[in-house]
C-alpha cells in the first residue's frame, strides 16, 4: 500500500526541468510534430514522491510534465531522475477523465487523469495514468485540457 503527494506547477517548455524538456523536444522532432512550442496552452510539471508504508516501505519520485496544444496532448515521466518517457495524441485521437472518478479510482484514491486512445508512437490504442496534482495549478491544467477536447471533437 502507498500513498502519493503530487504538486503541480504551471510552466514554460524552457521552465522544465531540463531532462523533460530535452525529451520532449526530441519526441517532437522524432515524431515530426511540427513547430507547436507557439500554440501551446499550457504547460505544467508535476513531482510526484510515493510513500511506500509497511515492511518494504521506502519513496520513489517521480516528475512529469504535460502539455497540451489545440491539437497535441504530450506528456513525459522520469522516476527517480531516471529517462524521460514521452508519448503523444492527437486530442481527436483519444478520450480524457479524471481518473478520481474512475472505478479504480474509488479502490486506489490518486489524482490525475486517465487518457485512452491511439497515441503517436504505439500502433494500437492504449490508456495511460497522468498523475496531475490537486492544488489549484493542477485544477487549472484540468480545466484548459478538458475545454481543449470538445474543440477538436466538434469539427
Amino acid at each position: 500500500m502507498s500513498e502519493t503527494k503530487r504538486i503541480t506547477r504551471i510552466c514554460t517548455i524552457n521552465e522544465l526541468k531540463p531532462l523533460l524538456s530535452s525529451a520532449i523536444r526530441a519526441h517532437i522532432k522524432q515524431y515530426q510534430l511540427g513547430d507547436i512550442e507557439p500554440s501551446i496552452l499550457m504547460c505544467c510539471e508535476t513531482t510526484s514522491v510515493q510513500q511506500k508504508k509497511g515492511f518494504f516501505g521506502g519513496s520513489e519520485n517521480a516528475v512529469s510534465a504535460v502539455i497540451v496544444t489545440p491539437q497535441w496532448l504530450l506528456w513525459v515521466e522520469s522516476i527517480n531522475n531516471n529517462v524521460a518517457e514521452v508519448n503523444s495524441a492527437l486530442l481527436s485521437h483519444i478520450d480524457i477523465h479524471d481518473y478520481a472518478g474512475s472505478a479504480m479510482g474509488t479502490i486506489a484514491p490518486d489524482s490525475g487523469m486517465n487518457v485512452t486512445g491511439r497515441y503517436t508512437n504505439a500502433i494500437k490504442t492504449g490508456q495511460a495514468f497522468i498523475g496531475i496534482g490537486t492544488d489549484p495549478n493542477g485544477v487549472k491544467f484540468r480545466e484548459v485540457l478538458l475545454d481543449a477536447m470538445p474543440k477538436v471533437n466538434s469539427k
